[in-house]
């Protein structure tokens, strides 16, 4: 057996045992690492999340690196863009990265720049704020949604101000970026419920349910509660499909005022809104 297919069982190995993985990662890592030019992407695929976890400062230009290799699926790139950024958040100095991650936010090519973007996308980076903030009017789709989704990974209040302020003066392209994302501000939840109702007057149809998917990922409240049953009175059925698809994914609620609310809708002109509305009320 030659080097690389050693290599490659080694790596295999420690995929397979989580315990002999923990016991010495430090071996295991420079294993995976060792092993990374020789896997497939179904190997790498397994491979990158431990890096990403255990790696910190060894892993980071090795993923930097495959992030940007044009040979590899878009997909895989992705995924290694996401787990530099979980590495580098681990990192004693990821003071270089960060300056080669902020340069390619030029790179000509969308989708280096969009996962350049993605990877600066750790709580605590507030000197790659600036930057971001700086491409969010990126002429690619795809770079907006990760200019998006990083700066809503930081948890700043600045970035919280910053991205609000922008539903009002930002393209529709933006606003739904932002709409899709606000909800990773964990630490600005009341806040963040009080967005996604207050905007709901003046947004557009269609934001209006990408507004209701980001409430989705918020935890259930009682605020919530109240912005839902305003909203099953809407006159646009794909608000009340989406409130009612939001209902059906969290636990059941018992609420006479819910309760109510989904028997007036079994009378709703809108089959699926009828549907929806019987599943529900066979959960209570």
């Amino acid at each position: 057996m030659n080097r690389p297919d050693r290599l490659l069982e080694k790596a295999r190995g420690y995929l397979a045992d989580m315990e002999a993985f923990l016991a010495e990662p430090a071996v295991a890592v420079g294993v995976l690492l060792d092993a990374l030019p020789h896997a497939d992407t179904a190997l790498i695929v397994r491979m990158l999340p431990l890096l990403g976890y255990a790696g910190k400062d060894r892993v980071l230009w090795p993923l930097y690196h495959l992030m940007l290799e044009a040979s590899k699926a878009e997909s895989l790139r992705h995924l290694a863009a996401v787990q530099l950024g979980l590495a580098a958040s681990l990192s004693d100095d990821p003071s270089a990265l960060k300056a080669a991650l902020i340069e390619k936010l030029n790179h000509p090519n969308p989708s280096v720049r969009s996962r350049c973007a993605l990877a600066l996308g750790w709580e605590g980076n507030w000197p790659a704020v600036e930057s971001l903030m700086v491409h969010m009017p990126d002429p690619d789709q795809n770079v907006q949604d990760a200019v998006v989704a990083a700066l809503s990974s930081m948890g700043d209040v600045r970035v919280f101000d910053f991205l609000t302020a922008r539903l009002e003066t930002g393209t529709v392209e933006e606003q739904r970026s932002i709409l899709l994302n606000l909800w990773r501000f964990a630490e600005q939840i009341p806040r963040v419920e009080t967005v996604y109702f207050d905007c709901m007057e003046t947004l557009l149809p269609d934001l209006r349910v990408d507004a209701l998917s980001g409430v989705a990922m918020l935890p259930f409240s009682t605020t919530i509660l109240k912005g839902y049953l305003q909203l099953l009175g809407d006159e646009d059925p794909r608000v009340r499909r989406q409130v009612l698809e939001n209902l059906s994914a969290a636990e059941p609620i018992d609420d006479e005022q819910l309760k109510e609310t989904l028997f007036g809708l079994l009378a709703d002109e809108d089959v699926k809104i009828r549907q929806a509305a019987i599943r529900l009320l066979a959960r209570r």
